[in-house]
């Protein structure tokens, strides 16, 4: 394939949960979250050119695990076996999303190479056709697929579109990548409760009648989520990586300003209206942490193509 429209440069950005609330587990394990996912202007940048050849390679790989178990790979053998298509492709990602942080940035990149590869393998499936293939990769894919600002429940995949006004973030990333396996394994020990498919937001709501009759409006409402970003994963996190906590602390007591956590960790976040005030915290937390400002944004690069 030689014309130049089956190959080119694609953005695959990050997100952030502006809150996290679990509410339960799946037979298969998989926990049932509302959340508000909002993407966010860093970016990894992805190549692709698809071949005449079914060969998959993913090119100048330097991450720390094989390629065949790269997301990204996988992402693109899984469309290759699923709709028989007898074409390839060379892919290369430059990282600039930083692994283990709760950014999804290989949940992205996976979305953004089956959308990328859906038109340059001619395969004219629909948004909803591959976002059943991609719940088959990870919880965050189907979000990238979806590629907008979302109100999301189920395991992440049913969603709501949501109208977010500009926002400016300053991202703490801490030393440490954290399996998102290893958090719910704490939360699941200190919330025995989520051991049972029976748990539902009505047993929480018989918990306290008197002063939560609400409940399932309020604490798992995207405007609570919005308001005070709150992250049920965060106290896992905490648990098992104290030196996030004294980040957080540090933070708080500096600028008296509320940080939270986004996904399994570790990237912690401050939101902020106003893109001057965002720039004065960023370049005095860049002499302690890694930090990145950034803004968010209403939809993926990778579905206007």
């Amino acid at each position: 394939m030689e014309n130049p429209s089956d190959s080119g440069i694609y953005l695959s950005p990050a997100k952030l949960n502006l809150g996290l609330k679990i509410v339960g587990r799946r037979d298969d394990g998989y926990h049932l979250l509302n959340t508000v996912f909002c993407l966010i202007d860093l970016f990894d940048t992805i190549s692709i050119q698809a071949l005449d050849t079914p060969t998959i390679s993913l090119l100048d790989h330097t991450q720390s695990w094989s390629y065949t178990d790269d997301l990204g790979f996988k992402a693109a053998k899984l469309l290759q076996d699923v709709t028989g298509c007898k074409l390839g492709a060379n892919i290369k990602i430059d990282k600039v999303i930083p692994t283990g942080a709760g950014l999804g940035g290989g949940s992205s990149n996976a979305a953004t190479i089956l959308t990328v590869l859906n038109r340059l393998w001619h395969l004219d499936l629909t948004c909803g056709q591959l976002i059943d293939i991609s719940r088959k990769l990870g919880a965050d894919v189907p979000f990238f697929i979806y590629g907008r600002n979302a109100y999301a429940t189920g395991i992440g995949d049913q969603f709501s579109d949501l109208d977010l006004p500009q926002r400016y973030f300053v991202l703490v990333k801490p030393d440490l990548n954290i399996p998102t396996k290893e958090i719910f394994d704490v939360f699941k020990l200190n919330n025995p409760e989520f051991d049972s498919q029976k748990f539902n937001r009505q047993s929480l709501n018989n918990h306290n009648n008197s002063t939560q009759h609400n409940i399932s409006e309020v604490r798992f409402s995207p405007q609570y989520l919005l308001n005070y970003f709150p992250n049920d994963l965060q106290d896992a996190a905490l648990a098992l990586y104290p030196q996030l906590g004294e980040i957080i602390k540090d933070i708080n007591s500096a600028y008296k300003i509320n940080v939270a956590m986004t996904g399994s960790g570790s990237t912690v976040f401050m939101s902020f209206d106003d893109l001057k005030n965002a720039n004065k915290v960023a370049l005095s937390l860049r002499r302690r942490y890694n930090t990145y400002l950034v803004k968010s944004i209403n939809v993926s690069p990778a579905i206007q193509l």
